[in-house]
């Protein structure tokens, strides 16, 4: 059954959100590494637990008491034998089958062996039977946990989102200290709760017996869990290896050797520091039992915070350092392994104790991210079995008992030594790890360029400037500073540094933009391919000898069949020195984009005078729509003043007052057509300080024969503005005259009553000042809105003129906005906004 996708619970310290891991992870998933690692460590420290406290003198009677010690040591040092063939087996139908089988099957391998151990006959019973039943539950345990700890990370790792890795890893290790803590916790409670005798009698099978439903419960977790993704895309992407440990063995022997070396100082530190420093506590120093349980309850603790916090840090910098610090810590350790544990004393055995396991767990935590990732998914389950076994018997299985007898032959200081050769072990394993992924990055980026370089469509190639660079600095040495004028006073200075330039490496596009058919034949100096009169050289030349980081330019090639090309040269130089033989270039063919930039001037100077052409075009027709109104005006005046002179007695005031209007009428018409020629030519003329109250009076003025005509009013708001603008007068009142007349086109069919022009001016912002024009005709057709302002655009039917591009055309040019809408009460709204001057 799928179990819905939730945010997983983390140790404290740690937070996630659901959409951190994007639904990947489940509680299930994380709660069942961390549950079946922390049963079946359990299941396996209650043996060390007891092999350290009672099984010497119950399995293996003899008449040195250190000879019972080393005998219960030898047996717990069998499950480390098993490992191995149960990281085999597991592994085996891991990679095959899937985790979650494996898991179930392992868990309930150790759980049936623990608890039979609970119920086996004593030395005394059953004679030599015991021990061998002893060994042969042992091996079961053994078999069990090799195939439990890789399923139980790969569970937890092949679910991580990426950057996670460590952390959810990390629960599988985590079951090691919770083991711990359960395992010597109920013997500490034993302990302190029974007698000798009880205890030897029959206290010490409760651990065992206790393991049962503790197992129940790992199975039922167990039993509803999935796939991980990682495992079930590698199945489907090919089919499973038929053995995947022949494969392991085949194909990825050096990272078993490298992965087995990695986890020594995590086994040897953790069983020298819990069961050895038990047994030798309790014999050696004549320390209760009860008192150095309680001691490493306590130290304990420092391995779950260190294992949350090593992870932690692996996730941020990289597995292998943090698995190397451990083992600079391991060997720390080592050193202080005789003076502290040797002295007797209970805080020095703590202090010792808790820094031991903190250390651990920087040995331990990471190796759930770092030891799979050694392996491909494909067998993955195998090898990290196979590494992590192998290792548990370098590191593990003989601890107890090496340390025991060295201890006994020679101290503690013999032992603290054997402690620190493991870790220097480790700490080869990872230094071969970091150098072959080091080498395996370089491979892929090597194999990635080559496959960029072969590939590509774009001219690649490799620059051999060593030579050119060690000539570049003899002149250096000779006093040469200015190579332009050494190049004047030595005429063949720029052939010889091309006779220094040769071509490294070619890719196939080069081979045919150099026109070749071979890569041997342009494997050769640049100066071939470098037309006379080139300047490619001095700068190429300049360039290497100042360092830059990086070099551009255009330049003439000779191909090798006569042809010349136009190429954008490209190159990126090396920071190392020693790095100048092979150095990166691209060329770009731009030859037609050369031609293609000369047909475009050319173009360009046509669509000029095409461009000037149709300017004229619009301009054309925006003065006769502009000249039209002055013309009408000087027309209707001049008649009139003809008729004032003409009548009896002649007006000769109405008469001078129509022949200024004439004048003024004929000076707008010439200024409209002076600045359509100043237009044409290119000329500008200079902006002036302008009131925009006068140009709305003159406009008035101007416009008075066109108000009369269409029986309009003219109504002027402009108290809400203060302020002048900077602009050409001219060019603002033929705005202001367009709008105005194109309200009154609009009005045609409008009431008298109602026809009504209103110019509003006000200060909008600190620097505009906005101008609108309303009248109260047809308004403006929604469809017409996008397209009012484009040149040659007219709705003449309903009363809008063409001359509105050239009116935008305009205020855009001073800076300013002209917008147009239909106004709610009737008619259109020109909106103008214009830059206030400044003083």
């Amino acid at each position: 059954m799928a179990v819905p996708a939730t945010s997983p619970t983390f140790p404290p310290g740690m937070v996630a959100s659901r959409e951190a891991f994007g639904g990947q992870m489940t509680k299930r998933i994380l709660i069942s590494s961390l549950i079946g690692t922390s049963v079946e460590f359990y299941d396996f420290y209650i043996y060390a637990t007891a092999a350290s406290l009672i099984f010497g003198p119950l399995f293996f009677p003899a008449s040195v008491p250190s000879a019972e010690l080393l005998g219960a040591y030898a047996s717990f040092g069998i499950a480390f034998l098993a490992r191995p063939m149960g990281g085999a087996v597991f592994g085996h139908f891991g990679d095959r089958i899937g985790r979650k089988a494996t898991l179930v099957a392992s868990l309930l391998l150790m759980g049936a062996s623990t608890a039979s151990i609970g119920m086996l006959p004593t030395y005394a019973l059953a004679g030599w039977l015991a021990p061998v039943l002893l060994c042969m539950l042992r091996f079961g345990q053994g078999l069990a946990l090799g195939g439990e700890w890789t399923g139980a990370v790969l569970l937890a790792l092949e679910n991580a989102p990426p950057g996670w890795k460590a952390r959810f890893a990390m629960f599988a290790p985590l079951g090691a200290p919770i083991g711990f803590l359960l395992a010597n916790g109920l013997f500490l409670v034993l302990t302190v709760s029974l007698n000798p005798e009880q205890f030897s009698d029959w206290g010490w099978r409760v651990p065992f017996l206790a393991s049962a439903p503790l197992v129940a419960m790992g199975l039922w977790v167990r039993f509803n869990l999935v796939e991980t993704p990682e495992f079930a895309a590698a199945i489907a992407e090919a089919k499973p290896a038929r053995v995947p440990l022949v494969e392991v063995a085949r194909q990825h022997f050096t990272q078993v050797a490298i992965g087995s070396l990695g986890v020594v100082a995590c086994f040897s530190l953790y069983y020298v520091v819990t069961a050895f420093a038990l047994g030798y506590g309790t014999s050696a120093l004549g320390l209760g039992r009860a008192d150095f349980l309680v001691l490493e309850l306590g130290a304990i603790v420092f391995m779950a915070i260190s294992i949350v916090t090593a992870c932690w840090l692996a996730d941020r910098v990289d597995p292998e350092r943090i698995l190397i610090i451990g083992c600079i810590g391991t060997i720390i350790s080592s050193i202080i392994l005789a003076p502290m544990l040797g002295s007797g004393s209970m805080l020095l055995i703590f202090i010792y104790l808790s820094f031991s396991l903190f250390v651990m767990g920087f040995v331990n935590g990471p190796l759930g991210a770092w030891l799979p990732s050694l392996f491909p998914p494909r067998v993955r389950y195998s090898g990290t079995s196979l590494a992590f076994n192998v290792g548990g018997i370098i590191g593990g299985a003989f601890s107890p008992i090496m340390a025991q007898a060295l201890a006994n032959r020679s101290g503690l200081v013999a032992v603290g030594f054997y402690l620190a050769i493991t870790a220097g072990l480790s700490l080869i394993g990872f230094d071969a790890s970091a150098r072959r992924r080091a080498v395996s990055a370089l491979e892929r980026s090597e194999r990635r360029y080559r496959a960029i370089f072969e590939q590509n469509h774009v001219s690649l190639c490799e620059l051999d400037l060593a030579e050119l660079r060690e000539y570049l600095d003899e002149l250096k040495d000779q006093g040469v500073v200015d190579l332009s004028d050494y190049a004047v006073r030595h005429k063949s200075f720029y052939a010889d540094c091309a006779r220094l330039i040769r071509f490294a490496d070619v890719n196939d596009a080069t081979i045919e933009l150099l026109g070749s058919t071979t890569r041997d034949r342009v494997l050769a100096p640049i100066a071939q391919f470098l037309p006379p009169g080139s300047d490619l050289l001095p700068h190429l030349v300049l360039a290497t000898k100042t360092g830059q980081e990086r070099f551009e330019r255009e330049a003439r090639f000779l191909r090798t069949d006569g042809k010349e090309v136009i190429i954008l040269f490209i190159l990126a130089f090396p920071y190392d020195r020693q790095a100048f033989d092979r150095v990166a270039c691209a060329m770009i063919d731009v030859t037609e984009r050369e031609k293609a930039k000369e047909a475009l001037q050319t173009a360009q100077g046509e669509l000029a005078r095409a461009g000037r052409a149709a300017a004229i075009g619009a301009i054309s027709a925006s003065i006769a729509h502009e000249v039209n109104q002055p013309i009408g005006a000087v027309v209707m005046f001049a008649q009139a003043c003809i008729r004032w002179l003409q009548a009896t007695p002649p007006d000769m005031t109405a008469a001078s007052t129509a022949a200024e209007r004439v004048v003024q009428h004929s000076l707008r018409a010439s200024q409209i057509i002076q600045r359509t020629r100043e237009q044409l030519k290119g000329q500008k003329r200079e902006p002036e300080i302008t009131d925009l109250k006068e140009v709305i009076s003159d406009v008035a003025n101007l416009l008075e024969r066109e108000l009369l005509a269409a029986s309009a009013r003219l109504t002027v708001d402009a108290e809400r503005s203060s302020r002048l603008v900077l602009a050409d007068r001219i060019e603002i009142q033929q705005v202001l005259a367009n709008l105005i007349t194109n309200g009154l086109h609009a009005m045609a069919s409008t009431e008298p009553a109602a026809r009504e022009i209103t110019i509003s001016v006000e200060d909008v912002e600190e620097d505009f000042i906005s101008i609108s024009v309303r009248d109260h005709g047809t308004g403006i057709a929604s469809q017409d809105l996008a397209k009012l302002f484009d040149p040659f655009f007219t709705t003449k039917a309903e009363g809008m003129g063409m001359g509105l591009a050239i009116c935008k055309t305009i205020v855009e040019a001073h800076g300013g906005t002209l917008s147009a809408y239909s106004h709610e009460g009737g008619g259109a709204v020109f909106m103008m906004n214009l830059p206030a001057s400044t003083p």
